[in-house]
């Protein structure tokens, strides 16, 4: 059987895998941050989809894993609050979102448009105001399934790990926080 949950970089130098044990929720989002961010990486071809919708695959931490070139991982954040938007710092690659703390263990995985291996798209999320076309769907399935899992994470036994964050609870490299110039200038029009 193929691992159809390996994943690499654009340019090839870093390598990850979800692994296919791993439960979570497949969904689509339509905020404007991850399309800023996707944006901002120059990622917006590889990464969104034809109405600016981010595929994410969102599961524990402890189910990611870092094959090849750690040591490109970068980590941004929009502004001094919000997600950590993990990415390949050789092109930019998105890779995933995670909270800034691993308190609360739970990872995003940014995956590309239509890709396979994660099953049927769950939740459509954020398309007010950004894809009004679209039905938003699945809002609250996707919220309350992501907090199960986080919440039997978090149980004594519980696995809550993460290649993310150090052992103290600190991210393993310190997010770069975009400027609001930054921001404004990569923020869909």
């Amino acid at each position: 059987m193929t691992d159809d949950r390996t994943h690499s970089c654009v340019c090839g130098k870093m390598r990850w895998r979800i692994a296919q044990k791993a439960h979570g929720t497949h969904l689509v989002c339509y905020c404007e941050d991850c399309q800023t961010a996707a944006r901002f990486l120059k990622h917006q071809i590889t990464r969104l989809d034809s109405d600016g919708g981010t595929e994410i695959f969102q599961t524990l931490p402890a189910h990611f894993e870092f094959l090849e070139g750690r040591d490109h991982l970068a980590v941004l954040r929009l502004g001094p609050k919000g997600l950590l938007r993990w990415h390949a710092g050789c092109c930019g690659t998105p890779i995933a979102n995670t909270l800034p703390t691993p308190t609360l263990p739970f990872v995003g995985a940014i995956l590309p448009p239509g890709v396979d291996g994660y099953g049927p798209i769950k939740a459509l999320v954020n398309t007010v105001g950004k894809a009004n076309h679209i039905k938003e769907t699945g809002v609250l399935a996707a919220h309350l399934s992501i907090m199960g899992r986080i919440l039997r994470a978090r149980l004594p036994g519980g696995n809550r790990t993460s290649p993310f964050f150090d052992k103290n609870g600190t991210p393993i490299i310190a997010p770069r926080v975009l400027s609001s110039y930054e921001r404004n200038a990569a923020r869909p029009d």
